[in-house]
């Protein structure tokens, strides 16, 4: 053999040998020729695995589809199953209702389990032993797992998440990690984590726990007795809910907060509320009242059993009560008339809603040491016309004071920081509102329909201001009545340049430089200029919002019909929901360069609008966000789009001109225009709504790893007949609307449908 024919040799065999990583082939080889130089590949090697994941998993295609070191989607028949190798993720919904797998074996590699992972794989039975590393479980990974008896976690999480036991029914017993790892989790038994597990007897529940969610162990009608952690201070709502055989529960002495209905219809609290009747039969007269309170932990009143049945209830809260829980008082809600809290007292905490609907209170002081007014706490405390307040409050939560007609005034401290949702809406006895100089937040409708209020002080610190958050009060309404008529355009700015309403007269609009903040709901009432509720005052022309703005509110432009030219300056970094929906004379909108998301119906119906100039900062379109834009026939969509929400781009004509087979924006097919029969390949990962509103499609293959059908993903589909659904566990609202001609049978049990996703399907049966 000549030189030149044995170097072609002992390269052919180099390459070989490097892909397959033979040893002693490669020895022999630099042996016998040691100046050649091995052709790299483009496969990783075992010697390489150190700087990059290994990839080459060895699996059987026919029970798993794996995309890298994760398992995706487990498509055998059932039995025992051994997952391969180097898998290090178990994927969202990859056992999901493998019924048939009667058992699973993991490796040491597996560190996460996705959520629904194995939601509804009734054929595991017995003792299940979750993999020895694991580290994060997240949501409803073993939902309805009914035949299950024993999970017990010998490893130390860093998290896992709610549901993910929820509708075990055979589960009896679980021994949970003593600590979690992550430090912000240790605290945490997250909502609904039995929820439903009926043969629940034994449960070991971390020591670090603080804190138990919502509905934890609702409905674990066998739970016959349980310890609560030492470190436990807050239980959720009607975290035992339900437990009809709960009998003993060891409460630690430093929980003080306690959810709504967290000990409903549990023997346990029958008997403590038998037990207070019979003290407050034994009780001196002076003392029944005191008597009829049942306190647990660090002095937390969770109940009040009256002495009586009927008539009015006047109550006096002990120095020592710590908090007052949620439905401490339902017993006689409706006969309270007052209650007095001790000035000394040592009372933090109200629980939500804790006098909501009390109709006979008609005046409260406030305990000295509260610092939050919960959620609900006065909602629908019609006769309610005084509250003293002499704390150091930060907060008035969502609804606090809803529907408290009568109320007159209402003190808020320097310290209160944040006013939520609908907290005094229609409270019709308020005239005037001072805001103290810490507030920085007014949330939704906060004083919406408070049609008294005449005067709102503002303070510099006001930064945001909620949805509608002072429509129909006697001073939003007065904003725009002038002695004279005005001539100029009027803009009303509050606390750090937040622009509650403008009174248009000129068609061009400068937004002045002080603002930077749009109040929602800002514009909506030119719609109604040609009615003169502005005095006669044209439609706008054009408006530029000017440097240092940060946001525009939903809404914010909402209907401008005459707006036809908007300039906004790069400081804004979010335009709310149908900021310039209905805006039909828009021609030409330069989106700011800071901007990462466009929101539901931003430019809905802004049928001149022609010309879009799309940041790439930008990742995400909502749903309808430029429906019916008729003039858009040019768009460049930023490669960094990865979401694009349902009828997104629907009668554009940019989008009706895309014809290729598969229109996909990121990962996610927008439009479908190939064969009658649809084969959509795995790197789709998202349908949006209205991408198969065709006549012609008949059939379509999901993506192997697409277990989530999305709203609207198939309506207006009215010549399919048939789809695979095999691996599928939810499909959404609308999902196959008006699918007219499509004939299956699904299976509720396994797969979570919405209401209407099958709207105007006739011959879809569900089972």
């Amino acid at each position: 053999m000549n030189k030149t024919a044995s170097r072609s040799v002992l390269k052919k065999l180099a390459l070989l040998l490097a892909i397959c990583v033979v040893a002693s082939f490669f020895a022999a080889c630099k042996d016998e020729e040691p100046e050649a130089t091995p052709v790299p590949t483009a496969e990783p090697t075992h010697q390489a695995a150190t700087l990059s994941p290994i990839y080459n998993i060895e699996y059987d295609p026919e029970q798993f589809i794996v995309s890298g070191s994760k398992l995706v989607e487990y498509i055998g028949e059932g039995g025992d199953v051994v997952v391969p190798n180097d898998i290090t993720v178990i994927g969202a919904s990859a056992f999901a209702g493998a019924s048939k797998v009667t058992s699973i074996t993991f490796p040491r590699s597996v560190t996460y389990i996705e959520a629904y992972a194995f939601e509804g794989c009734t054929g595991l039975t017995g003792k299940f032993n979750p993999p020895n590393n694991l580290n994060y479980i997240e949501d409803f990974a073993f939902k309805d797992c009914t035949g299950i008896t024993e999970i017990s976690f010998e490893n130390k999480l860093y998290a896992f998440g709610e549901h993910i036991f929820e509708g075990c029914t055979g589960l009896q017993k679980v021994v949970l990690p003593e600590k979690f790892l992550d430090a912000n989790s240790t605290t945490v038994l997250p909502a609904y984590t039995f929820s439903g597990c009926t043969s629940l007897t034994d449960v070991t529940i971390f020591k670090e726990a603080a804190s138990i969610g919502d509905n934890a162990f609702e409905n674990c009608t066998a739970l016959k007795e349980i310890t609560l952690p030492d470190k436990l201070r807050e239980l959720g709502k009607n975290v035992f809910a339900g437990c009809t055989s709960l009998e003993t529960i060891n409460i630690p002495k430093v929980l003080y907060l306690i959810g709504g209905g967290s000990f409903s219809d549990t023997p346990w609290m029958k008997a403590k509320i038998e037990e207070t009747k019979n003290n407050i039969a034994a009780a001196e007269t002076e003392k029944k009242e005191e008597a009829g309170y049942i306190t647990v932990g660090q002095n937390a009143i969770i109940y009040f059993v009256p002495e009586n049945e009927s008539g009015d209830v006047a109550l006096n809260i002990s120095e020592n009560a710590y908090s007052l829980c949620e439905g401490a008082f339902d017993a006689v809600i409706d006969r309270l008339t007052s209650i007095t809290f001790s000035s000394g007292g040592r009372l933090e905490f109200l629980g939500d809603n804790l006098f909501r609907g009390a109709v006979k209170l008609t005046q409260i002081t406030l305990p000295s040491k509260l610092k939050t007014i919960n959620d609900g706490l006065f909602a629908d405390c019609v006769n309610l016309e005084t509250v003293n307040v002499n704390s150091k409050l930060v907060s008035v939560g969502n609804e606090s004071f809803m529907n408290c007609t009568v109320l007159k005034e209402i003190y808020l401290p320097d310290t209160i920081t944040s006013i939520g949702d609908n907290a005094f809406y229609k409270c019709l006895g308020l005239t005037k509102i001072e805001f103290p100089s810490s507030i920085e937040s007014i949330g939704n409708y906060a004083f919406k329909d408070c049609e008294n209020i005449s005067t709102f002080i503002f303070t510099l610190k006001l930064s945001d201001v909620g949805v509608q958050a002072f429509d129909n009060t006697k001073w939003y309404n007065d904003l725009s009545v002038y002695d004279e008529p005005i001539t100029e355009n009027q803009f009303h700015i509050f606390g750090n340049g937040v622009l509650i309403k403008a009174d248009i007269v000129n068609s061009d609009i400068v937004i002045p430089d002080n603002v930077k903040s749009i109040g929602a709901f800002t514009f909506n009432g030119w719609t109604e200029i040609k009615d003169r509720e502005f005095y006669g005052s044209k439609l706008p022309k054009s408006v530029t919002i000017p440097e240092g703005v940060t946001r525009i509110g939903d809404y914010a432009f909402y209907f401008c019909e005459n707006l036809d030219k908007v300039f906004i300056a790069d400081s804004v970094t979010e335009i709310g929901e149908k900021a310039f929906y209905g805006c039909s004379k828009i021609e030409s909108v330069k989106l700011p360069a800071t901007l990462t998301e466009i929101r539901d119906y931003t430019f809905y119906g802004c049928t001149s609008l022609s010309e879009v100039v799309i940041p790439e900062t930008v990742t995400s379109i909502g749903k309808y966000a430029f429906y019916n834009c008729y003039s858009i026939y040019e768009l460049e969509i930023p490669a960094g789009v990865t979401e694009v929400g349902s009828f997104a781009f629907t009668g554009t004509p940019w989008f009706q001109y895309h014809n290729e087979d598969l229109f996909i924006i990121g990962t996610t097919l927008v439009k479908y225009n190939g064969d009658s029969e649809a084969v959509l390949p795995d790197t789709i990962t998202d349908i949006a709504g209205g991408a198969f509103e065709n006549e012609f499609t008949v059939s379509v293959k999901l993506p192997a790893s697409m277990t989530v059908i999305p709203e609207y993903a198939f309506s207006g589909c009215t010549a399919l007949e048939e789809i695979d659904l095999s691996g599928v566990t939810e499909i959404a609202e609308r999902a196959f609307n008006g699918c007219k001609a499509l004939e299956i049978t699904v299976d509720t049990a396994a797969i979570n449908v919405a209401e209407d996703a099958f709207a105007n399907c006739p011959n879809v049966t569900l089972k």
